[in-house]
């Protein structure tokens, strides 16, 4: 919060300044200047500068795994075979009571750390270092986006560097180890590069991050099409680059352990706790309309499927706005962090700088191709969420009969938990989590509880640190285990 704040202030003050000296700049019918490189030089400098001198630490356990994983590498391990757990940051809990202690992202999201690696171990830095290659990257996506923008002299091209850097810096923060900007600068360049660089660099955010999985179908239809090379693509150096730059990344770690490779890295992590506050797993969640985790599963590939074949038939029609298409997926992913969102708003602005305006007229036969699928798809998976939702509540075994407080008034940090078990079997609670009710996100420390069948029993909940504790009423708590659960809100006059 405290490097949110910074951030905006300083950048507050530059767009003040700039705005007070040449108010111009905000016409969209003037002509891009020098002024507008002026403004860049001045937002970046600013943004490199803050954004360096905030990293203090990893800030999220994938820059301490990645950090481990290198260390793993270079020692001659393989990174895909070790068992991993967070030392100075926040854990991601499982399901089943856990912290998540595997490497599962593609190779490329450490190999690409190597050269600040080398620096780190060179002169004895501290390991979070790291991040200052993701501040880096934040500062080349957004001179990436300003090049796009000049060269289609748009006088909006500025605009969309000050507002990466400053949703970078509030939402998805490099200096606090989310390095996702990494992935949307690669992506970026398979989009506006149609020869070898851009599938280089389609290949290396493939091999980054899982969510470049998500936009690799919509880029493919794009370039085909775009390009209107057909089957010819498969011989183009876009693709052929792109082919052996992948496997020049990960068939050794493929060879090197198979299965290990491919069981962490293809995965939907629906063994990890849900978490963001947007998306469609928060109905579950949150306990609103709690359903089976199979269902969420199937409506991500059906919207998936679906998406990418409306994209086909519509492609003259829709063919610049393909970064719409993975955003609209990720809402329906089991885990919807913030990064899943915001990386796609500066890809959005790339096209947004090649969209033409005289589209053609839709030449398809829309209501069989179009609306009845749509409809297909919407009646079925309502009915799905039906069952998901019964068996749900009918396979669900616990219910929370009380909470107790061991603090009078905020802030609470322990809480004891009155667990019933309505079935005829033991049933092991996994998880606690407390928080209030629009952040559902934290989770404090219990004590291990087997409930017998048809029985009530205790458990003791309370916060590891003081910044889990709940400071406000009401609050909710939630009891695991595994994936099913039971919600209780307490209230103030408790």
């Amino acid at each position: 919060m405290q490097s949110a704040i910074v951030s905006i202030s300083f950048f507050s003050v530059v767009a003040i300044i700039i705005i007070a000296i040449y108010p111009e700049i905000l016409s969209p019918q003037r002509k891009m200047e020098r002024i507008d490189d002026f403004v860049v030089i001045i937002a970046t400098l600013t943004f490199l500068f803050i954004g360096l001198s905030l990293i203090n630490s990893f800030g999220t356990d994938n820059m301490e795994y990645t950090y481990e994983a290198l260390n793993n590498f270079f020692q001659g391990k393989n990174p895909y075979e070790m068992v991993y757990g967070p030392h100075t940051v926040q854990p991601t809990y499982t399901l089943s009571g856990g912290v998540a202690s595997n490497f599962i992202y593609p190779p490329f999201s450490f190999i690409v750390y190597i050269p600040i690696y080398l620096l780190i171990k060179a002169f004895n830095l501290p390991g979070y270092v790291l991040n200052a290659e993701n501040v880096i990257f934040a500062v080349i996506l957004g001179l990436l986006l300003y090049k796009i923008g000049k060269e289609k002299d748009d006088p909006f091209a500025l605009f969309p560097v000050i507002f990466l850097y400053i949703i970078t810096a509030v939402s998805i923060p490099p200096f606090y180890g989310v390095p996702i900007v990494i992935a949307s600068t690669f992506l970026a360049l398979s989009y506006v590069k149609k020869n070898y660089l851009g599938g280089i660099s389609l290949a290396l955010a493939i091999s980054f991050s899982q969510l470049s999985w998500l936009a690799f179908p919509f880029l493919l239809i794009y370039r085909i099409r775009s390009d209107n090379v057909g089957k010819q693509f498969l011989r183009s150096s876009y693709f052929l680059s792109f082919l052996i730059t992948l496997s020049i990344i990960n068939i050794p770690f493929l060879a090197w352990n198979p299965v290990r490779f491919i069981g962490n890295i293809i995965t939907l992590n629906t063994q990890l706790i849900p978490v963001g506050q947007i998306g469609l797993t928060v109905i579950s969640y949150s306990g609103l309309y709690p359903m089976e985790p199979w269902f969420f599963t199937i409506v991500f590939g059906v919207v998936a499927i679906f998406l990418t074949y409306l994209y086909y038939q519509l492609f003259d029609y829709l063919k610049e706005i393909i970064w719409l298409f993975p955003l609209i997926i990720s809402w329906f992913l089991w885990r919807t962090l913030t990064e899943y969102f915001f990386m796609w708003i500066p890809l959005i602005f790339t096209s947004l700088f090649r969209t033409q305006y005289k589209l053609p007229t839709i030449k398809l036969n829309f209501k069989k191709k179009i609306v009845l699928p749509l409809l297909i798809i919407f009646v079925f998976l309502a009915s799905l969420s039906v069952y998901a939702h019964e068996s749900y509540v009918a396979s669900n075994p616990l219910k929370i009969d009380e909470v107790y407080t061991l603090q009078n008034t905020p802030p609470y940090t322990a809480l004891i938990i009155k667990v019933q078990n309505t079935k005829n079997e033991p049933v092991n609670i996994t998880l606690v989590r407390v928080s209030i009710p629009n952040n559902l996100n934290m989770v404090w420390n219990s004590t291990e509880t087997v409930i017998p069948p048809n029985s009530s029993a205790l458990v003791f909940a309370y916060a590891s640190n003081s910044l889990e504790a709940i400071n406000s009423t009401p609050f909710t708590v939630q009891v695991y285990s595994e994936y099913y659960f039971a919600t209780y809100t307490v209230n103030s006059t408790q």
